[in-house]
Order: structure tokens, then C-alpha cells, then sequence
């Protein structure tokens, strides 16, 4: 199954709330995930998990494209047909043990040329990833790029990232609005003070309460970010009590993961009805 985490603008928690919302997933269920980015920086998810000095260690999976390093390495085999089903074996790297694992990057290319290579050979990549994972979660541009769009029209479930600021609200609900069949919403940097509650943002736009997953602003995480010690932040937090300061935060952190798992399991269950009563 495919999660794309997606927003419609930056500074939205896209990369931050897939990187807790994964960790929390694979603490309470049993599956494999496999998360990934379908751009380049530095600011990714391998930094987030890892911390940027050691998320650099990536480079010796090879650090020359046309050899193979990097998820470049990646779509190039795959863009020439220079693969088989175990080759994902040679470049994910394990987060946490048997259950997250994370694709780093090489970035030793231009953004453009992975973008048009990457969605080139997108459904074959898919495949070895369904091959290898219960679950994709992939780290979507939010910039009108090739592969974003086959990401999303690809994508079984699309974690929408927002704010509560109005003209980002407005934008995704005039100009995407077509993602809402298969969207859930978080609402990232979530405070009670703002006048665009849930129950506001409910009733202004077209979205049940129900689907919408606020994710609080917390420093002490926002700061695990930036030190890339998010796995730890959110073990240590898992079960904490309702006295800390991170209670409120964990607990939205794990309702989303919850939702998100709990959904993907439904999706999952329909496609087996659906392909048993075709026969296949």
C-alpha cells in the first residue's frame, strides 16, 4: 500500500510528521514500512531519523550516480532496466529494526533530472516496493513537479499536511479538492488559540471533523528534528504520562498513526474483495 505525505505549500510538517508518524506506526502494529522521498535536499528524511553528520554515511552506499549510489542509484538501475526483485535489498537502510526502513540519498545529481527519471520508471519502482514492504510511505514535493503528480494519482491514501493559516486552507480546498476521497488531514502546528479550530475548519470547508488529525506544536520535538533524534524522542514519549509536556503531542502523534494504519488496513481489505471477485 502507498501513503503519500503531501502539503500544498512548505513549512506545512510534511517531512516531521512522517518521520513521528512512521516511528509511532511501527511501535504499535507489525508491518514493514518503507519510507522514501520522491525529491532531493538536505533538510530529508534521513536527516530527520539519522541526524545530518551521520545521514551522510549514506554516501557510502556509493557515491557516484552512475554507479549506483543513493536512491539516484536506484531509479537509474531501474530507468535501464538493470534490476531484479532483490536489487531494494542494496539500498535501503534499516531505522529500526525488521519494521522501518528509509531509502537515503545520494544528492549527487540535479533535482530535475531524478524528478523526470523517477516518474519514468514509477510504476516498476512501486512494484519492487510492494515487493518489499507492506507499506510506502513517500515523502511527496509539494512543488508541481512530474513525479508528484503520478505520486499522487498513484497513492492509496494521501496524508494531506496543512496549517491553520486561512490562505493555505483556502488554496487546498478551491485547488485540490480532488484529493478528498482519498485524503486525511493533519492540521500541523495545531493550537487551540487560533480561531481556525477543527470544528471551524469543518464547517467552512468541505471535510468531516472526523478526518481531520491535529498535530500540536511541541519545541522539545521540533528540536529532535533538527538534532535528527526523532526515534528517541518519540520511544522515550510513547507512553508517557498525562503530567508531561509531551503527553498532548504523543498522543495526537499516535491517533494519527493509528487512523492512518487503521485505514490503510480497510483500503487493503477492499482490494482482496475486489480482486477475489474478479477471480484473480
Amino acid at each position: 500500500m502507498k501513503i503519500a505525505f503531501w502539503g500544498n505549500t512548505r513549512h506545512c510538517g510534511v517531512t516531521s510528521n512522517l518521520a513521528a508518524i512512521s516511528v509511532a506506526s511501527v511501535i504499535r502494529f507489525p508491518y514493514r514500512l518503507i519510507t522514501f522521498e520522491n525529491h532531493l535536499g538536505p533538510n530529508n528524511l534521513g536527516s530527520v531519523y539519522l541526524g545530518k553528520p551521520r545521514a551522510d554515511i549514506v554516501r557510502e552506499v556509493g557515491t557516484n550516480y552512475y554507479e549506483g549510489g543513493g536512491s539516484e542509484g536506484l531509479i537509474r538501475k531501474i530507468y535501464r532496466g538493470q534490476y531484479d526483485c532483490n536489487i531494494l535489498g542494496h539500498y535501503i537502510r534499516e531505522i529500526i529494526y525488521h519494521h522501518l526502513y528509509y531509502i537515503p540519498q545520494g544528492q549527487v545529481i540535479h533535482s530535475e533530472l531524478f524528478d523526470y527519471e523517477f516518474n519514468h520508471c514509477i510504476h516498476p519502482f512501486f512494484q519492487l516496493m510492494d515487493h518489499s514492504a507492506e507499506i510506502s510511505l513517500i515523502d511527496t514535493a509539494c512543488s508541481n513537479i512530474l513525479s508528484s503528480k503520478t505520486v499522487l494519482a498513484e497513492a492509496d491514501l494521501i496524508v494531506v499536511n496543512l496549517c491553520q493559516d486561512p490562505a493555505i486552507l483556502d488554496d487546498f480546498f478551491l485547488n485540490y479538492s480532488s484529493l478528498l476521497p482519498k485524503a486525511m488531514i493533519l492540521i500541523s502546528q495545531y493550537s487551540s488559540h487560533s480561531i481556525y479550530s477543527i470544528k471551524k475548519i469543518s464547517r467552512k470547508y468541505p471535510v468531516s471533523p472526523e478526518h481531520i488529525y491535529p498535530i500540536p506544536y511541541n519545541e522539545i520535538f521540533n528540536n529532535a528534528i533538527h538534532y535528527g533524534s526523532v526515534i528517541d524522542f518519540i520511544f522515550r514519549n510513547y507512553h508517557c504520562t498525562k503530567e508531561s509536556p509531551n503527553n498532548f503531542f504523543i498522543q495526537a502523534v499516535k491517533r494519527a498513526a493509528y487512523e492512518m494504519i487503521k485505514e490503510t488496513e480497510r483500503l487493503q481489505r477492499r482490494k482482496s474483495e475486489e480482486l477475489s471477485q474478479c477471480g484473480k
